[in-house]
């Protein structure tokens, strides 16, 4: 079994390398009524660079730059800075315009989990007997997840419930057996995609009641959760493919080509990095399992980031070092 942190290190590195000039697309299949619009998301002033690593509908998106966290809104940058004067890591955002990420202390090590919202980061609770928290996930319910750390360096799923401000909880589905317990994401009905791991990975869905069903994905590398639909990558027959399931964890198409941390939209589509046949790297879009866009290409050497995608099917990522989105219209 290929070790999936070794997977995520290569494609860290991928991702900070300089990347070639990245040239827009064309539909990869003929006869579609659909075209996409490409625009740039502006950098707000003192920030040089960007990536996007959240979005929501009406709008939003969230990620950074070099100066700290940036949210953009309809087009519009806002430069949030960084929290309590500590290095500052958004990570998801919902289509109220809240923000969630981590802090980093100076050595580079987690802090704590934040919130942006009425013009400003709070910090969110800390569980008892936790050092760190790292919030990941938030639906527009306002409902955040991600994860505490023990004093063993063990983490738990970690759930700030909207309903109950002030409350934090704190989730393993088998402490005997698992150290690392984190979100893939919460969907807007409540339920969350847990990733609980040790040497491996397994995945549960946790309803709004608490209740906890274990998946049969076969998978080490699930990335997308949304709308009772869950993307990843399996490794079989000495090569990667990219599937989709339903809540339950039953398989219900392949990607007729694999791609990377694919992220999926409410409907139909999804979104990710392939290679391409000059073993560059394109930003596709798939419908149903078919790829019928190619957003963005490197055709030698570069990378395209990873990809986000809103419910409504707007997609984000950087080219370069520019912040990107993609509209889709069809006729």
């Amino acid at each position: 079994m290929i070790d999936r942190r070794v997977i995520r290190a290569v494609m860290a590195v991928f991702a900070a390398c300089a990347l070639l000039t990245v040239v827009p697309g064309s539909a990869a299949a003929s006869g579609t009524a659909c075209t996409w619009e490409q625009s740039t998301l502006p950098l707000p002033p003192g920030q040089t660079s960007g990536h996007v690593s959240g979005a929501a509908n009406s709008g939003w998106f969230v990620g950074g730059g070099p100066a700290g966290a940036i949210r953009w809104h309809n087009g519009v940058a806002e430069n949030l800075g960084r929290a309590f004067g500590n290095s500052t890591e958004m990570r998801d955002i919902n289509s109220s315009g809240t923000a969630v990420g981590l802090t980093h202390d100076g050595g580079g090590t987690f802090g704590k989990a934040v919130v942006y919202r009425d013009g400003g980061f709070t910090a969110l609770p800390v569980p008892p007997g936790r050092r760190t928290t790292r919030a990941l996930d938030i639906n527009d319910a306002g409902d955040i997840v991600g994860t505490a750390q023990g004093i063993g360096d063990t983490f738990d799923l970690t759930i700030w419930p909207a309903n109950a401000p002030g409350t934090v909880l704190t989730i393993n589905p088998d402490p005997s057996a698992y150290g690392y317990v984190s979100s893939v994401d919460i969907d807007e009905q409540g339920r969350i995609l847990i990733d609980a791991s040790l040497s491996e990975s397994d995945f549960f869905v946790r309803e709004p009641d608490g209740t906890m069903t274990k998946l049969p994905l076969g998978s080490q590398y699930v990335t997308a959760f949304r709308n009772g639909r869950i993307a990843g990558e399996i490794y079989e027959n000495e090569e990667f493919s990219t599937l989709e399931w339903d809540v339950t964890g039953q398989p219900v198409r392949r990607l007729d080509r694999a791609a990377t941390s694919p992220a999926v939209d409410s409907g139909t589509l999804t979104t990710g990095v392939y290679r391409t046949a000059d073993k560059g790297y394109a930003l596709g879009v798939w419908d149903n399992g078919v790829l019928t866009q190619t957003l963005a290409t490197s055709p030698t050497h570069g990378v395209v980031r990873s990809p986000v995608i809103t419910g409504d099917g707007v997609i984000a990522t950087a080219i370069g070092s520019a912040p990107t989105a993609f509209r889709r219209s069809c006729g």
